[in-house]
């Protein structure tokens, strides 16, 4: 089988001006009032962030993200030519899990495509809908602690997790123990910073916002350039067929192909709508900036965001890998 071919290095730029930016029922009381504890969120910098293992996580999980997220979604399958996922997976995946499922939206989505599979979404936030495939269904939990399933899977997923894997060795020997053998694990993530190959970023609020997240994540011990590892991290911990793909998602609609120019649009919201949420808490509580700074940092940020002459991307790995269908005879390290 014949891999995905990765899109061109190098993106030509639009050079018209002409094209602007846009501008359960069963449940004790006990339970409940456990299930309601979870719904109420960390209040931070007028956002919203998951009450359980709080701290742990630098984005929101609020309203407003949760509708981002569902909206990153769609740039997802648009990148990835509507496919949930690059792994060769067999015709039939009996058990399948979404690690930081976020609003469950790909789990929900999978479990309509694979009838056939059983469908576990985990995250920090009870924030999924109630009204789900009935071959899918979410658990609260936090994918940093031990695993604790009753099962193993076939098919263990997760998709933008950047900033909050703190030991991404632990994390992959987790996924390849709980993994069947032929199983296969992939994740899906955003290699900060975002850049420019031309220099066009060189010097803005943007790129010096990025610098900031950037320490800030490695202050509280979270790598931001983590993805660029995750093919090494899979060999190094005993997964086979190891395979990685990476793609660009243009900050806004400078290429001048149009796909990519269609997800520059598209990622542009994205980033526009995510940006307070992305920068508020690394750049307030732990770097020490106050709201006030971090506004005016803000405002030139979107200005360079929606700045057709400003070539910047994000760069987006997607890297898989498979348990040998004889473990014993590869040692996990």
């Amino acid at each position: 089988m014949s891999g995905p071919i990765s899109p061109p290095d190098f993106i030509e730029p639009e050079t018209s001006d002409s094209d602007s930016a846009f501008g359960d029922t069963n449940s004790t009381t006990y339970t409940e009032s456990l299930r309601s504890s979870f719904l109420q969120s960390v209040r931070e910098n007028g956002r919203g962030y998951h009450k359980y293992s709080d701290g742990r996580y630098f984005i929101p999980e609020d309203e407003q993200e949760q509708e981002r997220l569902d909206m990153q979604h769609e740039i997802c399958l648009i990148t990835m030519d509507r496919k949930l996922y690059l792994s060769p997976l067999p015709a039939e995946v009996q058990n399948v899990l979404d690690i930081g499922t976020g609003t469950g939206i790909w789990a929900i989505d999978f479990a309509d495509q694979h009838p056939i599979s059983s469908v576990i979404g985990t995250d920090l936030s009870p924030i999924q809908p109630s009204w789900i495939p009935p071959n899918c269904k979410f658990e609260i939990d936090d994918y940093e602690q031990p695993w604790t399933f009753s099962q193993n899977f076939d098919f263990i997923h997760g998709r933008m997790l950047a900033g909050s894997i703190g030991d991404a060795d632990a994390l992959f020997k987790q996924a390849y123990d709980r993994l069947t053998p032929g199983g296969w694990f992939e994740l899906q993530d955003f290699l900060f910073p975002v850049r420019a190959d031309d220099g066009t970023m060189d010097g803005t609020p943007f790129e010096t916002l990025n610098s900031k997240m950037l320490e800030a994540l490695s202050l509280i011990g979270r790598d931001g350039r983590l993805a660029d590892r995750f093919k090494k991290v899979m060999i190094d911990n005993g997964f086979e067929n190891v395979a990685e793909v990476r793609y660009k998602w243009p900050q806004n609609g400078w290429p001048k192909d149009k796909h990519l120019k269609s997800i520059g649009l598209w990622n542009m919201v994205n980033t526009l709508d995510g940006l307070h949420g992305f920068a508020a808490r690394l750049c307030i509580q732990v770097l020490g900036m106050s709201p006030e700074e971090l506004e005016v940092l803000l405002a030139g940020c979107r200005k360079n965001i929606q700045n057709n002459k400003i070539h910047g991307y994000w760069t987006i790995v997607v890297a898989y890998g498979q348990k040998p269908l004889h473990p014993a005879e590869t040692t996990a390290k």
